[in-house]
């Protein structure tokens, strides 16, 4: 899962001489510097874990050499949207856990689409590949586009996955963002378990209202056994004692086709027009296809 080109807010307030301050030493402790205001900056305090996130991008994955590789935990894409689905999301959900990598499921969300058919899509295929299991990691909410959509439209269509989401697996959804979507988002998802994106730092730099990360994908780049070319790689933020407590304690399986009782409304067109530099980044025909890092630096 690249999205390097949705952090170009990032890269051009570095290029303009904005600067979070680096922690002192790698993973480490807790800094704050500037990135066109106030903003936190987070390592971890201890522990850290490896993980990596995979979609069909990464074709076939040999999941014995990735945890081989020294990697505890994997994020696998169930689809792009409603329209899209991932073709190697069912071979890599089983294979994952059969080679014991602790895994977790995300959907690449589109505002510019029904939030309830996207939850719809996404729990159909986990069914068809074997549902949630004790010791899965929650489903992840992937927000990384305004697509087009007003910030209000943005805000209500993920809170709509993300209640969704929730009433039918009864757990509270993982939320993966990055600081530049603070403009669209506001602090609108903090109470969520935050997997932050941010590349080429030493502490990531925190979205609005978040003052800690449970993960962190920290390249969109990397080299992993067991896969073919880049893959993003990440950390969680703790030991496996405190990765296991964020998994579940019994399997869930769900009827997508059950009616849903959405509680989030979503507003009449129209809203807050995007904040920021102007319109989001364009999304790309293959959003998580591989391309440079404009954060590293």
């Amino acid at each position: 899962m690249t999205r390097a080109r949705l952090l170009l807010l990032f890269s051009l307030a570095i290029g303009t001489g904005a600067l979070v301050q680096a922690c002192g030493s790698d993973h480490a402790t807790e800094c704050v510097g500037q990135t066109g205001g106030q903003a936190l900056s987070v390592c971890t305090k201890g522990a850290s874990l490896r993980g990596v996130d995979v979609s069909v991008y990464q074709n076939t994955v040999d999941w014995k050499a990735v945890k081989g590789a020294g990697n505890t935990f994997a994020f696998i894409r169930v689809s792009d949207g409603a329209t899209t689905s991932d073709t190697q999301f069912a071979a890599n959900w089983p294979n994952s856990k059969k080679e014991g990598v602790i895994r977790g499921a995300y959907q690449f969300f589109r505002p510019g689409q029904d939030p309830t058919a996207q939850v719809t899509l996404f729990l159909a295929k986990m069914h068809a590949a074997g549902g949630l299991a004790k010791g899965d990691l929650p489903p992840v909410l992937d927000i990384e586009t305004a697509d087009k959509q007003s910030n209000a439209t943005v805000v209500a269509r993920a809170q709509s996955w993300l209640t969704q989401m929730e009433a039918k697996t009864g757990i509270k959804p993982i939320v993966y963002t990055a600081a530049f979507m603070s403009s669209v988002i506001g602090a609108n998802f903090s109470k969520y378990p935050l997997w932050v994106a941010n590349y080429g730092v030493k502490c990531p730099t925190m979205p609005t209202g978040w003052t800690d990360w449970q993960f962190w994908q920290d390249s969109s780049t990397g080299k992993v056994a067991g896969i073919t070319g880049a893959v993003d790689t990440d950390y969680f933020n703790g030991d496996l004692a405190m990765l296991t407590k964020m998994t579940l304690t019994t399997g869930v399986d769900v009827d997508a086709s059950a009616d849903f009782d959405a509680s989030a409304p979503e507003p009449d067109g129209g809203g807050a027009a995007m904040a920021g530099a102007g319109d989001p980044p364009p999304p790309l025909p293959s959003p998580d296809a591989g391309s440079t890092d404009p954060c590293a630096r």
